[in-house]
């Protein structure tokens, strides 16, 4: 349908629950001058999104038939590779299902990992030769991203047993004497209690405290601010600061992991995009292998791809991921500087309200379109295949909407990364897909549900 958005897009990330006037009024009071001006021209303009037109069948119970005979694709389907999918045996089931990209995130893994999962693809390609030379190559890079460090002991595989075995997605710990069973999970946080986060990213967390990778935490947050670990599940709010921690009250039960995402909504980290360590997963893998895509993490503005190209091959496509406020307000430069955008909902999601995550994914894939660039809609696709092999009917509908809203791409992150049913996950998106691609290509004049 229609649906109008703001065509300022830092209203995108503005208070849902004032009125459209007041947070229009207060984002323009934010700015002075010719700032004030341009804010007020385009906060209170509106554009429209239409979505692709379709046909179904006047015949409504055929919807609920399987008729495609002899499907055909356009969108294409990137899958990360992780433990669950580097095999090169699965890295064929992956061909066969319908991958187009493999993405390898440096964010997981160093050189000699990634490399790995090209050389297992060479062996897939073995088991495929008819495929061999047809899988593009993606590298993500880790942009200015905050992550939390290890822990003392931590094995995110293997449950706990008596002898004090692993905890899934947390700590472990010895079993307490003259006691059975399960140990306590020392890595449940509970709501109420007190955490701090450590600027030293050498010391070893529990279930007290955990090292960050961003030093300058403390000087960028007050009391009061929330912080999110790992894609939300973990909501921390500031107490106090020191000049090496953070101290926050766990607002939420719930489960920390290593080296999971850190998020501070409305702050901006002060972390270059294309640090030295981009440049050199640029220079000495992406150029290397020949990858055809580097995904270049929280862009902020068109300076980060120019910087990105200067270290890249020629024919290598620039995707900006798009995962703050700041890459909103500068969408327009940056989409004329990179060669697409990824919606990059993960990070996105806990940087604007979650409510407008649709409204600014419809709005980068209109622009995208308009611009004649490539346009990627990643995070959560399918994540519920991650441990069943069907996906919720929301996550059906996500998929096709996607395609039906225009994305040239859609993207598998830990679904066939670190998922039970990788091939599966990847079949599944490629038939939701050519479902959507048929009823676009549809003629209302005759039917082709046969």
């Amino acid at each position: 349908g229609v649906a109008p958005h703001p065509n300022a897009c830092d209203v995108l990330a503005a208070d849902v629950h004032l009125s459209l006037e007041a947070r229009n009024f207060l984002a323009m009071r934010s700015f002075h001058g010719g700032a004030l001006r341009h804010l007020r021209a385009r906060g209170l303009a509106t554009d429209v999104f239409q979505q692709q037109h379709f046909n179904f069948p006047k015949a409504y119970e055929i919807i609920g038939q399987r008729t495609l005979k002899n499907p055909s694709r356009k969108t294409e389907i990137i899958c990360t590779i992780g433990p669950k999918s580097w095999d090169p045996e699965v890295l064929a089931g992956l061909i066969d299902a319908g991958m187009n990209t493999v993405r390898c995130n440096m964010s997981h893994g160093d050189h000699a990992e990634q490399t790995m999962k090209l050389q297992n693809l060479e062996k897939a390609y073995q088991l495929r030769p008819e495929a061999a030379g047809t899988i593009k190559v993606l590298m993500d890079t880790r942009g200015p991203e905050i992550r939390t460090g290890y822990f003392e002991v931590y094995n995110e595989k293997k449950k706990p047993d008596s002898s004090g075995a692993a905890i899934p997605g947390g700590l472990r710990v010895a079993p307490t004497a003259g006691t059975f069973g399960t140990p306590p999970l020392v890595g449940k946080l509970k709501a109420g209690q007190s955490f701090r986060l450590l600027t030293d990213y050498s010391v070893k967390g529990d279930e007290t405290q955990v090292a960050i990778t961003y030093k300058e935490l403390p000087q960028d947050v007050a009391p009061g601010q929330h912080i999110l670990l790992q894609d939300g599940t973990v909501i921390l709010e500031v107490t106090g600061t020191g000049p090496d921690y953070v101290d926050t009250k766990v607002l939420n039960d719930g489960r920390l992991g290593e080296k999971k995402n850190v998020n501070v909504p409305g702050v901006k980290i002060n972390l270059p995009v294309v640090d030295e360590r981009e440049i050199h997963d640029i220079v000495n893998w992406a150029k290397p292998h020949k990858a055809h895509y580097i995904a270049l993490s929280f862009v902020q503005s068109a300076q980060d791809i120019r910087d990105c190209r200067k270290h890249s091959a020629a024919d290598t496509k620039i995707i900006a991921k798009i995962e703050n406020v700041e890459g909103l307000r500068h969408f327009d430069e940056i989409l004329r500087e990179a060669d697409g955008i990824m919606v990059a909902r993960g990070d996105l999601g806990m940087e604007i309200p979650i409510e407008r995550i649709w409204m600014a994914q419809k709005m980068m894939i209109k622009r995208c379109k308009e611009a004649g660039k490539l346009v990627v809609t990643a995070t959560e696709m399918l994540a519920s295949m991650e441990d069943k092999p069907f996906p919720t009917r929301a996550e059906a509908c996500d998929v096709a909407n996607a395609v039906l809203d225009g994305s040239d791409m859609v993207m598998l992150s830990g679904e066939v990364a670190n998922g039970a049913f990788p091939v599966q996950t990847c079949a599944m998106m490629r038939r939701i897909i050519e479902e959507a691609e048929h009823a676009l290509e549809l003629d209302s004049s005759h039917s082709v549900f046969t």
